[in-house]
């Protein structure tokens, strides 16, 4: 099994609005629950209105090849990059193998 993880950090320029931000995250986080079955959420900088800061997890088969599973990663990624209410300002993300 494989498992992919990701952070991505939004600038959410120019919000004053901490619950402004919390209601868009919680937006975004159930869409992408929704499109590609894994788990998201706010991980980090929870009262900085302007920063988002949100961690991605999903597990992927073991019989995937290396090449979808990173293509898999990227689409998460891209998407997040269209659809967010912010700009995406950096992405971490890896693919680690377990078991």
């Amino acid at each position: 099994m494989r498992i992919g993880a990701g952070r991505i950090v939004l600038d959410f320029y120019n919000n004053d609005d901490v619950n402004l931000k919390r209601r868009q995250l919680a937006k975004l986080c159930e869409d992408l629950r929704r499109k590609f079955n894994l788990s998201v959420l706010e991980v980090d900088d929870f009262e900085d209105p302007e920063r988002c800061v949100i961690g991605f997890a999903a597990v992927i088969p073991a019989n995937w090849k290396t090449s979808s599973a990173q293509s898999f990663l990227e689409t998460i990624c891209k998407t997040i990059d269209t659809t967010s209410f912010a700009r995406v300002m950096a992405e971490d993300v890896n693919l680690i193998s377990h078991g």
